[in-house]
């Protein structure tokens, strides 16, 4: 899969030549599927990735990797309807992935929250000041509501809520400002502690920059994807 990130922006027909052949290698690999799919968008074929994937999940509909894929195609193809019901689909097999396997999140919240409390802690004035008022809460996994809104059922963090900048205007929002950490992602993202720990602070500040209005380039610019 290297090679194919490698060759993806430069030449992105020899990186879907790749990609296909990767699948057809290791038709079972997710990480070769998700390529695959890439270089589909690369290449303004969403269309067949959409088809592809659609007849995967038709073969093999407890794949949650193939249905997450499809999830984000369809999202951007505007089919918000196949979006939302494919991610509420990965919301329920990852969460009987965590039964079947015994995760339990409960071991792995004092990591989290140690980890949480040194990043806010390192930083500077008057950052780490304005963020007094927003609480940084702890959830398993997003909400099935919250999928429901078109969210990733993946995803490591979340914002919500007002930003600095509105803070400061005082104006008014629907729902007060928060910041989500999502444990049984972040766990399932990371191999070790020491892992956990470093991802949880990327997070963090990932959620954070939303706070002070930073956009998703402006987070990659920074390392905090």
């Amino acid at each position: 899969m290297d090679a194919i990130a490698l060759v993806i922006d430069a030449d992105p027909a020899q990186a879907l030549t790749l990609a296909r052949e990767a699948v057809a290698e290791f038709p079972d690999e997710p990480e070769a599927l998700a390529a695959l799919v890439e270089t589909l968008g690369e290449n303004e074929r969403l269309d067949e990735a959409r088809d592809m994937l659609e007849e995967r999940v038709k073969r093999e509909p407890e794949n949650a990797e193939a249905r997450y894929l499809l999830g984000r195609v369809y999202g951007e193809l505007d089919n918000r309807t196949g979006l939302v019901r494919e991610m509420l689909e990965v919301r329920r097999l990852d969460v009987a992935e965590d039964e079947a396997d015994g995760l339990d999140c409960a071991e792995f919240e004092g990591v989290v929250v140690e980890a949480a409390e040194d990043t806010i802690a390192s930083l500077p004035s008057p950052f780490k000041e304005r963020l007094q008022d927003v609480p940084i809460l702890i959830e398993d996994r997003p909400s099935e509501d919250v999928v429901r809104e078109g969210f990733d059922p993946r995803a490591l963090g979340l914002f919500e809520g007002r930003n600095d900048e509105q803070t400061q205007n005082n104006d008014v929002a629907d729902q007060p400002s928060r910041i989500v950490l999502y444990v049984a992602n972040l766990v399932s993202a990371c191999e070790d502690d020491d892992e956990l720990q470093e991802q949880v602070a990327i997070t963090l500040l990932h959620e954070v920059g939303h706070f002070y209005g930073l956009e998703e380039d402006d987070m990659g610019r920074l390392g905090l994807e």
